[in-house]
């Protein structure tokens, strides 16, 4: 399986799973393809900050795209530029079954999120995915994140649908609605 296999794989367990389960998968194949101490370093760090970025990020967000015509939230990080992220409030919407994400690419309003430095120091020593333990180690690092954004998306009082990606991610992940 390459890279985008295991992210559809991941999408189908976004909608149908545990997040808690989720994690730990990821963090056995880490374990499996990059070795149990990178699986354990990228575990140790630290994701309450950045929880709480998301959490502040996704209330202001829902309050932009309430007062809008927004059909959209999606957050969006970039893993070579420091894991920096945006929330990009956007006025077009397609599902998932309908592969077409070129609707995130026209916003109506953005929010600036946080940095995860510690992230993107750990990716930046292999890469994406040319080794299997940039394999692991990529894959690992996108669960982390995107299960952390998950428990903060599924709490948000909202009906629009929120969505989360790497910068040059396609698709985009559906975490709500």
């Amino acid at each position: 399986m390459d890279i985008f296999d295991f992210l559809e794989e991941m999408q189908y367990e976004l909608i149908h799973g545990n997040l808690t389960e989720i994690e730990r998968k990821y963090y056995t194949l880490c374990s499996d393809k990059a070795g149990k101490n990178e699986a354990k370093r990228i575990q140790s760090v630290k994701l309450e900050k950045y929880r709480q970025s998301i959490e502040k990020g996704i209330s202001q967000s829902v309050k932009l795209a309430s007062k809008s015509s927004a059909k959209a939230i999606y957050f969006e990080y970039d893993m070579d530029n420091e894991w920096s992220s945006n929330f990009f409030i956007c006025d077009e919407y397609n599902i998932l079954n309908e592969q077409d994400d070129d609707w995130a690419c026209d916003w109506i309003d953005e929010v600036e999120g946080e940095t995860l430095e510690e992230f993107a120091d750990i990716y930046s020593e292999n890469g994406f995915d040319t080794t299997s333990k940039a394999l692991g180690n990529t894959l690992y690092l996108v669960a982390r994140t995107v299960v952390t954004f998950a428990h903060v998306s599924q709490k948000a009082q909202t009906n629009i649908p929120i969505c989360i990606a790497f910068h040059g991610q396609d698709p985009i992940m559906r975490i709500k609605g």
